[in-house]
């Protein structure tokens, strides 16, 4: 078997973007220094980012104090050996460059909506990477179980249904988990 190269985050956003026999960009993620490709999402990931997403931005609209704006599929340079693309992120305002091809950082919330494709190890390696860096938390939403897994620094809760998503990044922000897959 055949050793896997390494990368830095420099290098990897140095190579250039491939492309399918349709034009359509290969996503692929730095993960530990490792190249991962990145299966195309399903209708269903992609109908609750989405709608995570929407919920973020209502809330963000009505609290205009706040730094902060949510994005969605923004990449990320979060070390010297990973450089993901969230599926949402908030982020503070004002931090970088608008012209920056990617944020420079963890955002401050990381939500990664999980894909049948997705493995235990990266996912676990993505989470630790986004909280070594500034993240306060990161969201991993589970759309087959509609239920979320909120990790920060010194917790993990799992939450599903009814049972209430805060986080205090967010002041006042509060949404019931079955929210985010409301996809009528």
């Amino acid at each position: 078997m055949a050793a896997t190269t390494l990368l830095t985050s420099d290098q990897f956003l140095a190579l250039p973007e491939e492309f399918d026999q349709h034009g359509n960009r290969i996503k692929d993620e730095l993960i530990g220094g490792e190249v991962v490709k990145m299966a195309q999402p399903s209708y269903l990931h992609d109908r609750v980012k989405n709608r995570i997403s929407r919920v973020l931005i209502r809330y963000l609209d009505a609290n205009p104090a706040l730094p902060l704006d949510a994005l969605v599929e923004t990449g990320a340079r979060v070390s010297d050996s990973d450089t993901f693309v969230p599926d949402v992120s908030v982020v503070k305002v004002g931090e970088q460059p608008l012209s920056s091809r990617i944020y420079r950082g963890s955002p401050e919330l990381a939500i990664e909506v999980v894909s049948p494709m997705d493995t235990a190890k990266h996912l676990k390696r993505k989470i630790d990477a986004y909280l070594a860096g500034r993240a306060k938390a990161v969201w991993v939403v589970f759309p087959d179980a509609c239920s979320v897994m909120v990790h920060t620094r010194h917790s993990v809760r799992d939450l599903k249904g009814d049972q209430s998503i805060d986080d205090p990044l967010l002041p006042g922000f509060s949404s019931p988990v079955a929210a985010f897959f409301e996809l009528t």
